[in-house]
């Protein structure tokens, strides 16, 4: 369910990016000639007005194609009016970057609804919260005695703060031989329990030992709908927050070190890291696994995440992306300015001879990127690091 959730969702986004370049061109008086789902061989398609719309055999992404991109490409003399390429620069700039902005009003969408109606993971810059919880008793020992049960989220221990689990940890090393009141957190309600610790530990050493093994708990947050909208653009859950936390995630991934662990393993033998980039197979595999856990806030922050990489990724200033699209647009209106300074036309654009090589370089990069994370999601599992 959780996988079927996490891509439905993936494709309504697809479908709502290529909405926004249809719309904006539709907006401007633009031809948009085609508009499919998927690439590769059609699989349907039908003729809806001037547009034909369909979908395709393979499932990465999708496309509108709009009349004249290119001042080179033939365009019906009727149609010459409405060709993208005689449309003034901001009108060309906004259809472009239309798609990448639906992705991040979807992310927005996304992090106001968790936090309306769910909750999300807390995070204090790239690290999630971590709080503190009693993960199992030992038999026969102050715990035991006091009355801990396993998931007690632990509060207070002898009035110091132990929602983190190294100040838990120190708390009771610190007072051997004592009586100390430990506050609890227990099906939503608070219990203060009261535990004897012993004079040393059972290595002999002179340290407090309650008998229980902690666990890190994380932390979430949730508001009312009021509220969320404004966590939405302020705060740790903010689509700021989650935007900053992948671009500093991402130069992270793709540093030597994270790249050299991450081809690693490749073998097969290595344990699996978070070090270097997951596929979209890791991705399905992380959403098994917390759905499987039923931690549905994960899934839904994976679904936030993912709409942010999206976007960022399309504005990648280099093409096939939406972002390349953008800065050719960028410099072919720069140059032009000058020309029209000088009194030439105003027509020149950069030639399909640099522009088609430059996108096929970076394609055939991003899909060899793509198949080695394939392949090392499937013979070295994301699943690894939920075990």
């Amino acid at each position: 369910m959780a996988i079927a959730l996490f891509f439905g969702v993936l494709v309504l986004s697809i479908v709502i990016h290529e909405a926004g370049h249809f719309w904006t061109a539709r907006r401007f008086g633009m031809k948009a000639e085609r508009f499919f789902i998927g690439f590769g061989p059609t699989l349907w398609s039908t003729q809806r007005g001037e547009t034909e719309v369909g979908l395709k055999a393979i499932p990465a992404g999708g496309f509108v194609k709009i009349a004249g991109m290119s001042r080179s490409e033939p365009v019906d003399p009727v149609d010459e009016p409405r060709a993208f390429y005689n449309q003034p620069p901001h009108q060309r700039a906004i259809v472009l970057v239309a798609g990448v902005v639906t992705h991040f009003i979807l992310a927005a969408l996304l992090i106001w609804g968790g936090l309306t109606f769910s909750e999300l993971p807390r995070f204090d810059g790239m690290q999630p919260v971590v709080g503190a919880a009693v993960g199992s008793v030992e038999e026969g020992t102050a715990a035991e005695a006091a009355g801990l049960q396993p998931g007690d989220e632990l509060l207070t221990i002898a009035g110091d703060d132990a929602t983190d689990p190294e100040a838990a940890v120190e708390a009771i090393a610190s007072r051997p031989g004592e009586t100390i009141e430990v506050a609890v957190l227990r099906d939503g309600e608070e219990e203060v329990l009261s535990a004897t610790l012993p004079e040393t530990d059972p290595d002999g050493e002179e340290r407090g030992f309650l008998g229980v093994a902690i666990a890190g708990l994380p932390q979430f947050v949730s508001y009312g709908p009021g509220e969320a909208v404004v966590a939405t653009f302020v705060g740790d859950a903010s689509i700021f927050a989650q935007a900053n936390a992948f671009i500093r995630g991402l130069g992270q991934a793709l540093s030597p070190e994270s790249l050299s662990a991450w081809l690693a393993q490749a073998d097969g033998e290595t344990p699996r890291s978070d070090a270097g980039p997951i596929s979209v197979v890791g991705i399905g595999q992380a959403v098994g696994a917390l759905g499987s856990a039923d931690a549905w806030s994960g899934v839904l922050l994976l679904m936030i995440q993912i709409q942010i990489v999206i976007g960022f990724l399309n504005i990648i200033p280099l093409p096939p992306f939406d972002g390349g699209h953008l800065a050719q647009l960028a410099i072919e209106s720069t140059v032009n300015g000058v020309r029209r300074l000088l009194g030439k036309t105003p027509d020149w654009e950069l030639s399909p001879a640099v522009v088609t090589p430059l996108a096929l370089a970076v394609l055939l990069l991003v899909v060899g990127f793509a198949a080695t994370a394939i392949y090392i999601d499937i013979v070295n599992p994301v699943s690894g690091l939920f075990e």
